[in-house]
């Protein structure tokens, strides 16, 4: 969530080549892998450039702050401002709901069991019902059903940004031992540009207020999305290796959970084509990258957040890219 692929070179390629039809006399997973080939390539880029210290710390810090304050609010308010919302759509936040209040569940009892010291144990708290869609799931969405998708997933996911920066955050300072006030929570939420831009996309929507001025400011601040998520990604890469098996099914368990409540979600509600897909891609997502934010704010075990959303995003890859690729070719 922290950080809606606008264009970039490789983006437009991408996006037609998943969008209307496969690589000639290949398996559709293979092509789709082959398809996706460019972004990996680019995440790799970003890993190595760190090793070799090019990039640093304060470099991934500027990223981040060019994606949170710039790229994603400009995405996310394009995509809603162009989209065709209806009431029935109201389905999409409420889904969220129900998913991410069945992991917060599943972690609390996670947590009992395991007996975790406090600092682990409130990690978990904060990662396991929590989503990284800016990152992750936007892009996903984007190339496999273009701004439709993307904006089925920004309402998707609004449900969850909301309960990220009230419910997710009371647990992390809890776990942390750390004061939390009503003042506090709306002062994440106020200081959050892509709430903003959720609440700016929806209202000019409804005004029916774009033009080609707004919609080229909006392209050119979200153009370079793409390969700077893929930089970020690549450069905070990070799984401690004497504990990679944990982790891996820590992530198999959040991203199976989380398909299988997103799945209870779309029966009840009787949702499908993008809205299904966009359901089903929201509630298998790593944890929010924001995660990490609260637990250097409580002190929580960062490490364990570091290496659990770095199994969780290429695993996540691996089981919603030919999972969307299905659900794209449904009738």
């Amino acid at each position: 969530m922290l950080i809606a692929a606008a264009s970039s070179p490789i983006a437009p390629l991408i996006f037609f080549s998943l969008r209307f039809g496969r690589l000639s006399g290949v398996p559709l997973f293979i092509s789709m892998l082959i398809q996706l080939l460019p972004m990996i390539l680019v995440a790799f880029i970003g890993f190595g450039l760190r090793q070799a210290g090019v990039l640093r710390s304060s470099d991934a810090k500027t990223i981040g702050k060019l994606l949170t304050n710039l790229a994603l609010p400009a995405v996310i308010l394009r995509a809603l401002a162009m989209a065709s919302i209806t009431p029935d759509l109201i389905y999409l936040p409420l889904s969220a709901l129900i998913v991410v209040l069945g992991l917060t569940a599943i972690a609390f009892l996670g947590v009992r069991w395991l007996k975790w010291e406090k600092p682990r144990a409130g990690a978990l708290m904060t990662t396991f019902p929590t989503f990284e869609g800016g990152a992750v799931g936007y892009p996903i969405m984007l190339l496999t059903f273009g701004d439709v998708g993307l904006s089925r997933i920004v309402l998707f996911d609004l449900a969850q940004a909301i309960y990220l920066l009230t419910v997710v955050y009371c647990l992390s300072a809890w776990f942390g031992q750390a004061g939390v006030t009503g003042r506090a929570v709306a002062q994440k939420l106020a200081q959050t540009p892509f709430f903003w831009a959720i609440v700016l996309g929806l209202i000019v929507n409804a005004l029916g207020w774009t033009n080609d001025l707004l919609l080229g400011l909006l392209n050119i601040a979200g153009d370079s999305f793409l390969l700077l998520v893929l930089l970020l990604l690549g450069m905070e890469f990070q799984v401690q290796l004497p504990s990679v098996g944990r982790y891996i099914l820590l992530a198999l368990a959040k991203i199976t959970c989380g398909l299988i409540l997103g799945w209870a979600a779309t029966q009840a509600f009787g949702l499908q084509g993008v809205e299904q897909a966009a359901v089903l891609a929201g509630a298998a997502l790593p944890p929010s990258m924001l995660t990490l934010l609260f637990a250097q704010e409580n002190h929580l075990d960062t490490r364990f957040v570091i290496s659990f959303i770095s199994a969780a995003v290429p695993l996540y890859l691996a089981v919603v890219t030919p999972l969307l690729a299905h659900l794209s070719l449904s009738p």
